[in-house]
């Protein structure tokens, strides 16, 4: 699993590309299965480059654990 933070991955194009690509890099060396973007509010699943990638609220996030 490959986590990454930000508290609105979409405002901006640029801010949009740096999280998702950073995880799907990580995900190449380490063979990480899950990749999660935990946000303050957003929540959908993006597929990138052939990757899945789950938005999640970091509270939902959470009280899954």
């Amino acid at each position: 699993m490959a986590i990454q933070v930000s508290y609105n991955p979409k405002k901006s194009t640029e801010t949009w590309e740096r999280e998702s690509t950073s995880l799907i890099k990580l995900s190449k060396v380490l063979d990480c299965k899950r990749l999660i973007i935990l946000t303050y509010e957003l929540e959908e699943e993006i597929v990138v480059k052939d990757k899945k990638i789950e938005v999640i609220p970091v509270w939902k996030w959470l009280l899954d654990l």
